[in-house]
């Protein structure tokens, strides 16, 4: 499995409304409705529509949402942070690996932001997947007879395999990404700190 990313934005349509409320992608739908996800996402943006079926199937998830809570809202993208170099002379050694340094604390200042945003995204997930069993399990929350509570379940089931499948850096990776980025910075900000003393003096 590759990265969670967060889901594509939602539209105002009854499939979307239910992807929002359980934190489910278009992919992760579109194996509940056993549909293609270019369906789901025609529909979503009201080109298609579902067919009778598939509009009984996406009941069952709209039933189960009224018996749930919302989930809070995903998490906002971080701003990217403006670069930590300003330096315009390359003649120097000193300049060079300044702005070497800045750079690659740059970048890693950004991939932790990623994994930041990437872990928030990976608990909506989770926290959707608990709602939509524990709606499961509520007698009656879905209000279809025909309903087959087995066959949710197996799609519950892939859903938690798939989001326990995705890997994640543990604490030592993210600590050593932290201190790597800290050091960078630092010997960064000492050049050019350096730097700044010495332009007075060529001058």
């Amino acid at each position: 499995m590759g990265r969670i990313t967060p889901p594509r934005s939602f539209s105002s349509s009854p499939a979307a409304d239910v992807r929002e409320h359980f934190a489910l992608t278009q992919a992760d739908l579109a194996r509940w409705l056993q549909v293609t996800v270019r369906h789901v996402e025609a529909v979503e943006a009201g080109r298609r529509q579902f067919s009778p079926a598939v509009e009984r199937r996406l009941s069952h998830l709209a039933d189960m949402r009224l018996t749930t809570r919302p989930l809070p809202p995903p998490a906002p993208l971080p701003a990217p942070a403006p670069p930590a170099y300003q330096v315009t002379d390359e003649a120097s050694v000193v300049r060079k690996r300044q702005r070497r340094c800045a750079h690659l604390a740059y970048n890693l200042r950004y991939e932790l932001e990623n994994l930041a945003l990437q872990d928030a995204t990976l608990l909506r997930r989770r926290q959707g997947l608990a709602v939509l069993r524990q709606a499961l399990a509520t007698p009656g929350s879905v209000f279809d007879p025909a309903f087959e509570p087995a066959e949710a379940e197996k799609w519950l089931a892939r859903l938690e395999a798939a989001i326990a499948a995705v890997p994640r850096p543990g604490p030592l990776a993210r600590a050593h990404l932290v201190l790597r980025e800290r050091l960078l910075r630092e010997e960064a900000e000492a050049l050019a700190r350096l730097l700044e003393q010495e332009e007075p003096a060529a001058s």
